[in-house]
């Protein structure tokens, strides 16, 4: 079968499963909410053809040119992932050779596979547990930086460009058959789906740690209450971006996160004006909802009321 993505009225963007997670899969987004799928096994050839980058796989064929290019995502680094200030065929190319166990550019290369990225820090702020809180956000390359948006228990992240063509719903989320009432894995009551009494994350599952890889994880619900009876919150702006600064009680440290709002949807709001951030921990009592972190200009608390397939920051910890 050939198709190009013209031909199927590519929405522009194009995402990427994360290499050692399950499938090497390479998912086109099209026209009316659509998808095309084409699955990398053992062989594949990848092939340019001028401007083009021709991709055939167990008899598929996907032809990719220059101008259908205007989005892709890697892990936490979205848009020129190949680091030649443009976004074209190349950073396909660029993504697939590392799925494919190849590390184009040697050390420098800036595609993250898996790693923190450079400026990433661990803020000791005198926690009782000793845990210690990431200074950026997934998806973030500064403390101030927005991120990206992940559903909960999903390890590919979206930015901020509802363009993308990615819709954060029921429909699109990996872990329920389509609604609330239907999930299939963290779920402890019969009423939300199939009860295997999973309230944590699988590591597997853990965005933190399938795009910073190491030892960074998502924080548990303890360890964001934890936070929060440690430390003295603050409004503040930085660098134009709106946020909440947590100060350590006992040591004077901090960390800023960002208001990045949330994706709904097809929609983004309240960017610059609230702030959400999962953490590992579903909510028992309804599992069709995730505890998170949530703050506003004159308040933060845990949340237990959030539905999953939202698209929330995540702010990844180290524990000691």
């Amino acid at each position: 079968m050939k198709a190009t993505l013209r031909q199927l009225f590519l929405l522009l963007c194009v995402l990427l499963a994360p290499a050692g997670l399950g499938a090497q899969t390479l998912v086109f987004h099209l026209a009316g909410g659509a998808k095309s799928t084409v699955s990398l096994p053992a062989t594949f050839t990848v092939t340019p053809q001028g401007d083009k980058l021709v991709i055939d796989s167990d008899g598929t064929r996907v032809e990719l040119s220059d101008g259908d290019v205007t989005c892709v995502t890697y892990r936490a680094k979205t848009g020129d992932v190949n680091g030649d200030q443009t976004v074209d065929v190349a950073d396909v190319a660029t993504v697939i050779s590392i799925m494919a166990g190849y590390k184009p550019g040697g050390d420098d290369n800036p595609v993250n596979t898996g790693e923190a990225p450079e400026g990433v820090e661990a803020v000791d702020l005198g926690l009782p547990s000793g845990t210690k809180w990431a200074n950026m956000n997934v998806g973030a390359e500064k403390p101030e930086d927005y991120g990206l948006f992940f559903a909960w228990g999903e390890t590919v992240g979206y930015g901020s460009d509802t363009s993308d063509g990615h819709s954060f719903d029921w429909a699109s989320y990996k872990w329920c058959n389509g609604s609330y009432d239907t999930m299939t894995k963290y779920c402890t009551s019969s009423s939300y789906g199939t009860v295997d009494n999973k309230t944590v994350l699988d590591l597997e599952d853990d965005a933190a740690r399938a795009n910073w890889g190491g030892q960074w994880v998502m924080p548990t619900y303890e360890e964001m209450r934890e936070l929060l009876d440690n430390t003295t919150s603050e409004w503040t702006t930085i660098n134009g971006i709106n946020g909440r600064k947590f100060t350590s009680n006992t040591n004077g440290n901090s960390i800023f996160l960002p208001a990045a709002g949330d994706r709904s949807g097809s929609s983004l709001g309240f960017q610059s004006s609230l702030g959400y951030y999962w953490s590992s921990t579903v909510y028992p009592s309804y599992s069709r909802n995730a505890r998170n972190l949530h703050f506003g200009s004159g308040y933060a608390y845990t949340n237990d009321y959030g539905y999953r397939y939202l698209g929330f920051s995540v702010r990844p910890v180290l524990r000691n």
